[in-house]
């Protein structure tokens, strides 16, 4: 294992981050990646297995719920007692809905996650951050160094929905609440509405090309209440959001100003804007910045 960069107060960071993996969207990983590089101004050690946590002071984990990152922390039984052997900082940045949600093995991986002695822990899920008493969440800003790359394209003046979505209704799948509102919406005469679910079958440049024809970004709910990195992809290629709010969203996120993007609670209040709204421009390391994510590291 080869250490190299500057550590912060004498911290050798490692990170669990396979943003190499082709089969995921390659910003969500990346862009973290980059982000994290950008503010804390130092290199990472690859912790592939507990074998890397022997130089280690800090580990970052981007995504304990991910399967190749969980049969790294959870899957191996002496990983956790090994990070807290050493006294092992900890910190994990959460994508998912813990508690009551699609997939009930989250509050299992949350319940191993709180065994460890020295953690400190960013949920994305707004309901879950008020359970957990967390004053920050994750957010999936954007990268001041993330490339968005995509073809030349002329903006339309219509909406897009583009994205996973549940075939047919069923209420035990990941997206009954999203399918309900397409559903809904595909009623709707009135509505410039064009759907395109990809089930993740695009490259990430057709995704985006996709993305920047249309000029307003249709973005419901999925497996949880907060905001995905659609609704910031979408800010940065100059489209506006047309986003699915709950009230404990609207009291945690400033970027859900209804000058920044269109909110809806329910589908009756989707409609083609008619009104300006004003760029975004507040990246990743701006918010580890904001947060004093460096705290928690020295």
């Amino acid at each position: 294992m080869t250490l190299t960069g500057r550590y912060l107060n004498n911290a050798v960071i490692g990170i669990i981050c396979k943003d190499d993996i082709a089969a995921l969207s390659p910003s969500l990983f990346l862009n973290f990646r980059l982000g994290l590089t950008n503010y804390l101004k130092t290199e990472f050690v690859e912790v592939n297995d507990i074998n890397d946590l022997q130089d280690i002071t800090t580990l970052i984990i981007v995504d304990e719920h991910f399967g190749p990152h969980v049969s790294i922390w959870k899957d191996d039984p002496h990983f956790v007692d090994e990070l807290n052997n050493r006294k092992i900082k900890t910190i994990v940045f959460n994508f998912e809905k813990i508690f009551n949600s699609k997939f009930p093995w989250n509050a299992d991986h949350q319940e191993k996650l709180e065994t460890i002695n020295d953690l400190y822990q960013l949920v994305s899920d707004v309901d879950d951050a008020i359970r957990l008493n967390k004053k920050n969440i994750n957010k999936q800003l954007l990268s001041k160094d993330l490339q968005l790359e995509h073809d030349p394209v002329e903006r339309e003046n219509r909406i897009l929905f583009i994205g996973q979505s549940d075939p047919t209704y069923n209420p035990s799948w990941s997206y009954s609440r999203r399918f309900n509102i397409l559903n809904d919406l595909r009623s709707r005469p009135d509505l410039p509405l064009d759907i395109h679910v990809t089930d993740r079958k695009l490259s990430y440049r057709e995704f985006l090309t996709k993305l920047a024809r249309y000029k307003y970004i249709l973005n419901p709910l999925g497996t949880g209440d907060f905001i995905n990195i659609r609704f910031y992809e979408a800010l940065k290629l100059g489209c506006v959001p047309i986003q699915q709010v709950t009230k404990n969203m609207l009291n945690t996120y400033s970027e859900l100003s209804p000058n920044i993007c269109h909110r809806f609670k329910t589908t009756d209040e989707v409609a083609l804007p008619s009104k300006s709204f004003r760029k975004f421009k507040l990246h990743l390391e701006d918010y580890f910045e904001e947060i004093q994510l460096i705290k928690q590291i020295n």
